[in-house]
C-alpha cells in the first residue's frame, strides 16, 4: 500500500509523456505548411523588394512554399495587426517598416494591436535611404531650386509618401519643419502605389526608399533631388544629400524587419532567423539590395528588440509632430 502513490505518479507521469514530443515535433517539423509572408504596404516598395528576395531561398531552405501578400492600409497598421492576431505557429509572418511599429503608436491611431507584446521580432533587415523625386516636368533640377519653387507657391506643391504617419511622411514633415515650407502631403497605400501617381504627374513629388525608386530615377522616369542619409547612397553617388544640398542637419533613414505573432515558439523564431540569416548572404541577394542603395544589418531577434525598444523612445520627442499628421 505504502508504493500506492509512488505507482500512481509514475503511471501519471507515462501517461504524460507522449505530449513532450509532439511539441517537440510541432517544432522541429516547421514548417509544415505554406507560410504567408504580409507585407503591410501595397506591391513595389521596400519592405515588398526585400520579401520577395528572401522568399525563393526561405523555400529551399525550409521546404515549403513561402507566400507573399500584400494587405496595404493605413502606413502598414491593417497588414501588422493581422499578423498580430494570427496564430502563433510561425505561418504567418510580417515585414515591415518602423511605421507600424514604432511610429504608429505615437500618432494617435488605433492599432488594433500592440507592437511590443503582440509581435516577436525574427531579424531587423535593412536599413534605407530615402530619396525626394519629383516629376520631370518640376521646373527644379536641384533641391534649391525645388525648395524656391515651393517658397514661392506656398501649399501649391505636393508630395506623396507610403501613407500618413509613414517613416516617408516623417521625411516630408521634418524637411517642411526645417525648411519653412509648405509642401502638402498625399498619403497612399505604400510606395508602390506612389510611384505611379509621380510618374504620371498626378503628385508631382515624393519621398521613398532608395531601393523601390532606382530604377525609375535610372530611366529618367523619376528626377532625384537629394537624398535623406548622412552621406551619398554609393547606388546615387551624383545625388547630394538634403543637408549638403541646403537643409544643413537633415536626416532621415528607415529599417525593414520581420516579426511573427508574439507566442511564437523560440525555436521556430529561431529556425526562421537561421534560414533568414543564410538568405540574406545570398549573393544575388546582396547585389540587388546594395545595387538599390540598401544597407544590409540581419541582426539577432533579440537585438532587432533593442531597436524597436530604442526607436519607440526616440519617436516619442516628436510627439508634437504626430498630433497633426491625421490632418495632413
Amino acid at each position: 500500500m505504502a508504493d500506492r502513490p509512488t505507482r500512481r505518479a509514475v503511471l501519471a507521469g507515462l501517461a504524460a509523456t507522449p505530449l513532450l514530443p509532439q511539441v517537440s515535433q510541432a517544432e522541429t517539423s516547421y514548417p509544415s505548411r505554406p507560410v504567408r509572408i504580409l507585407v503591410p504596404f501595397a506591391p513595389g516598395g521596400g519592405a515588398d523588394i526585400v520579401s520577395r528576395l528572401l522568399q525563393t531561398h526561405l523555400q529551399q531552405a525550409l521546404g515549403q512554399p513561402f507566400v507573399v501578400e500584400n494587405r496595404a492600409g493605413a502606413a502598414g497598421r491593417i497588414g501588422t495587426a493581422l499578423v498580430a492576431k494570427a496564430d502563433a505557429d510561425g505561418h504567418t509572418l510580417l515585414t515591415t517598416t518602423e511605421s507600424s511599429m514604432v511610429i504608429a503608436p505615437h500618432t494617435g491611431a488605433v492599432l488594433g494591436y500592440d507592437p511590443v507584446k503582440d509581435l516577436a521580432p525574427v531579424s531587423l533587415l535593412t536599413r534605407n535611404t530615402m530619396v525626394l523625386v519629383v516629376h520631370p516636368s518640376v521646373p527644379a533640377k536641384t533641391l534649391k531650386d525645388y525648395m524656391a519653387l515651393a517658397k514661392a507657391q506656398p501649399g501649391k506643391q505636393f508630395y506623396g509618401s507610403s501613407g500618413v504617419g509613414g517613416p516617408n511622411h516623417l521625411a516630408g514633415e521634418i524637411f517642411n519643419r526645417m525648411t519653412g515650407l509648405n509642401i502638402v502631403h498625399v498619403p497612399f497605400p505604400g510606395t508602390g502605389a506612389t510611384i505611379p501617381a509621380v510618374i504620371g504627374n498626378q503628385v508631382g513629388a515624393m519621398w521613398g526608399f532608395t531601393a523601390g525608386l532606382i530604377p525609375f530615377i535610372r530611366d529618367g522616369q523619376l528626377r532625384a533631388l537629394a537624398v535623406s542619409s548622412k552621406e551619398r547612397s554609393p547606388a546615387l553617388p551624383d545625388v547630394p544629400t538634403v543637408a549638403e544640398a541646403g537643409v544643413p542637419g537633415y536626416e532621415a533613414t528607415s529599417w525593414i524587419g520581420m516579426l511573427a505573432p508574439a507566442a511564437t515558439p523560440p525555436a521556430i523564431i529561431d529556425r526562421l532567423w537561421h534560414a533568414v540569416n543564410e538568405a540574406m548572404k545570398v549573393p544575388s541577394v546582396q547585389e540587388t539590395l546594395i545595387k538599390g542603395g540598401t544597407n544590409i544589418v540581419v541582426s539577432k531577434p533579440d537585438a532587432f528588440r533593442e531597436i524597436i525598444a530604442s526607436d519607440l523612445a526616440k519617436y516619442a520627442k516628436f510627439a508634437d509632430l504626430f498630433k497633426g499628421l491625421k490632418k495632413k
